[in-house]
């Protein structure tokens, strides 16, 4: 787990494939600062629990066609403890009916729990990232973090990369589940019951992870 920012003004972290984009200039207009860096899970970094991924309407469109955006929302979801969806523009191709472009858009609300806001332009995405950033960072002071991808060395961090991989298991929920059972051994043992207590852990996620956790494997 790394820290990249000490934050004392609304900082911003993108992806680096963002640079094609407006965004970053949007940002900077709002006042924000906006650091580059390659993310494996989403496109801009608010603060340590929030992660937003940037869709314009073909991409969204494309990501459903290939059956690209679940599996992008729910890596999100195993990351962040809140995942959140811009949508820039409109089902206007007519690539996919407007039933099956609403009902996509249904499933990541209800079934995945990410927040989905629909926006016209790049500069209203910048909009509501800035102010995602502002509150976060300036009403409940949260840092930015990203968790790397190479397994790290520290015991403590090697637990919390452990638990981050788990359904619906953040890191800051890690973190939680650590506090709570003090060691790995102590977590596997506990029961669904004990699991679902865990501050931030999903009722259907806790069950997911005691069947990871006690079911037999199946070749």
């Amino acid at each position: 787990m790394q820290s990249i920012f000490k934050l004392n003004k609304v900082l911003i972290l993108a992806d680096d494939r963002e640079r094609n984009s407006r965004i970053a200039d949007y940002l900077k207009e709002f006042g924000a600062m906006v650091n580059f860096k390659r993310i494996d899970v989403g496109d801009f970094l608010v603060s340590e629990r929030v992660c937003v991924e940037r869709k314009t309407a073909n991409d969204f469109i494309s990501s459903i066609i290939d059956g690209r955006l679940f599996r992008q929302v729910e890596e999100m979801k195993n990351y962040y403890e809140k995942s959140i969806l811009i949508l820039e523009g409109f089902n206007s191709s007519g690539r996919i009916t407007e039933n099956a472009y609403k009902g996509a858009i249904a499933t990541l609300i209800i079934n995945y729990d990410v927040n989905v806001f629909n926006v016209e332009n790049e500069k209203e995405t910048a909009r509501m990232i800035y102010f995602l950033a502002k509150k976060e960072q300036e009403e409940f002071n949260k840092s930015i973090f990203i968790k790397n991808k190479k397994k790290p060395k520290d015991i403590c961090d090697l637990q919390l990369y452990f638990l981050s991989s788990l359904p619906g298991v953040s890191t800051i929920t890690s973190r939680r589940m650590m506090e709570k059972f003090g060691t790995i051994r102590n977590l596997v043992n506990a029961s669904e019951l004990e699991l679902i207590t865990v501050k931030g852990l999903k009722k259907n996620n806790a069950k997911k992870i005691y069947s990871i956790f006690n079911e037999r494997w199946c070749k």
